[in-house]
């Protein structure tokens, strides 16, 4: 079996065990509707994934939470640029909206989240969340129950390194006390998490959306439950 070493498993957050709730797009235009400004979620959700695709984050800011305020204050910036009006008080905007992406209620755990890390625990499993994301997914993680189901949390703003680099992983397998090939990572980006855990010597497992018969030098999965079928 291919992944019989395993011990631990670490998991991305947002898109593999988290997901906006409702939508990006509609969480933008809520918080929008207060400031008196009524953009259509759609243009709003679109005006995020191209802000979302282009905007990078600034190395020069070493102190990883404020680079994360930042980075993400940009992709605001970004997303309404070309909607108008535009808001009169951004600064006070931003700051609902990085607030309010702090809240267990704006994001719905996957389908078999909570269950599936659940057995992995009963079963000796160490478990994990390895992200891409600063202090405030330590609040969702609470707010949304999960925090007994977690061994650890691995957040790239307070580790000071991002995915896919090699630093990262190494503070995580030091932390685990475990062998690159005893770990086993599940994310939905080719580049963060797979590239990125198989450079470390991890194991790899990407979700996606359908099912991807294209030959692979990695293993996808559509529901989280089908880790434990894999293991």
């Amino acid at each position: 079996m291919p992944f019989s070493e395993i011990k631990a498993v670490t998991f991305d957050a947002a898109h593999t065990i988290y997901h906006p709730h409702p939508s990006v797009g509609a969480i933008y235009r809520e918080v929008m509707q207060r400031h008196g400004l009524d953009y259509p979620a759609e243009s709003l959700e679109a005006g995020f994934r191209r802000a979302f695709r282009c905007v990078s984050k600034d190395s020069a800011i070493l102190d990883g939470e404020k680079r994360e305020w930042s980075y993400w204050r940009s992709v605001v910036t970004e997303s309404i640029s070309q909607l108008s009006p535009p808001p009169s008080d951004f600064d006070a905007l931003f700051d609902e909206l990085w607030n309010e992406f702090a809240h267990g209620h704006r994001w719905r755990p996957a389908g078999a989240a909570r269950d599936t890390l659940s057995s992995l625990k009963s079963q000796g499993y160490q478990t994990a969340l390895l992200t891409n994301w600063d202090k405030r997914v330590r609040q969702v993680v609470a707010e949304t129950g999960f925090s007994e189901l977690f061994d650890h949390l691995f957040i790239s703003s307070e580790i000071g390194h991002e995915k896919p680099a090699p630093a990262i992983f190494a503070h995580c397998q030091a932390q685990l006390q475990l062998a690159p090939e005893q770990i086993l990572h599940v994310g939905d980006s080719l580049q963060h998490d797979i590239q990125g855990a198989q450079a470390a010597g991890w194991h790899a497992i990407r979700i996606v959306e359908e099912e991807n018969h294209e030959e692979n030098d990695y293993r996808s999965i559509t529901q989280l439950s089908q880790v434990l079928d894999l293991l």
